[in-house]
């Protein structure tokens, strides 16, 4: 019987926190390559989230979902992707700290043209910051006159002072899909600047954006400006 994630204490030696992908070596058949790539990773609340753009493919790569213990090693189950819901798939990590933060293993991981393939991974901590919206929140409703989008689906993780968002609409009858990832600066009175570290929405990368932010029960309301025209966003905790 698979564990309740909400009951179990954080990942054992991995801090809470966000992190950042030094290397990575994706290992295809007999094929072995060696990549650089802008990625971030966060653990929260035995949650987890990555994102980036993969070269190879020219596709988002996204995914969330629960974290978890059995006889010392770590496993992670997706909930969601970049495409969607996910069921019935888990995956075994062989997991190792570092002194600058942790290396990971991820055998058999499936592939968009079909088969698998194997990673090996290094990681850095950028911070292990705390805040009251530590968690993972998936988008519940969204009021705006900026877009006239449809179907809009979210799923943000934020920890470490630092968040990862992918989502996907319909414009004009087509789905689009983004991601993005960038550090949270908290201020009084509910003020928050998100800068952008790397995305796939165009100007996102480097960009500030003062959002307002604020715990309503057990949802999470966040308001921001696009070209001037307020976006109201409402996401309950996953």
């Amino acid at each position: 019987m698979k564990p309740d994630p909400s009951n179990l204490d954080p990942v054992p030696g991995i801090a809470d926190g966000a992190y950042l992908l030094d290397s990575v070596i994706k290992t295809v058949g007999d094929e072995t390559f060696s990549l650089k790539r802008d990625q971030l990773k966060i653990f929260a609340n035995n949650r987890f989230m990555f994102a980036f753009f993969d070269d190879q493919t020219g596709l988002i790569d996204a995914a969330t979902g629960f974290t978890y213990w059995v006889d010392g090693v770590l496993t992670e189950t997706p909930i969601a992707n970049q495409d969607g819901p996910v069921e019935g798939l888990s995956f075994e990590i062989a997991l190792q700290t570092t002194e600058t933060g942790f290396t990971q293993g991820v055998r058999g991981m499936p592939a968009e043209s079909g088969g698998t393939y194997d990673l090996n991974e290094q990681w850095t901590l950028l911070s292990s910051e705390k805040s009251p919206f530590d968690g993972l929140w998936k988008l519940e409703s969204r009021e705006t006159e900026a877009d006239s989008y449809t179907d809009f689906t979210e799923m943000k993780l934020i920890g470490g002072g630092h968040t990862i968002f992918f989502h996907r609409y319909k414009d004009d009858g087509e789905f689009v899909k983004h991601f993005g990832f960038g550090s949270l600066k908290f201020h009084e009175a509910g003020e928050v600047t998100e800068t952008g570290m790397t995305g796939t929405i165009e100007g996102y990368a480097g960009s500030e954006q003062l959002l307002q932010m604020e715990l309503v029960d057990d949802c999470m309301v966040q308001r921001f400006l696009v070209d001037g025209v307020e976006v109201v966003q409402v996401y309950g905790r996953v």
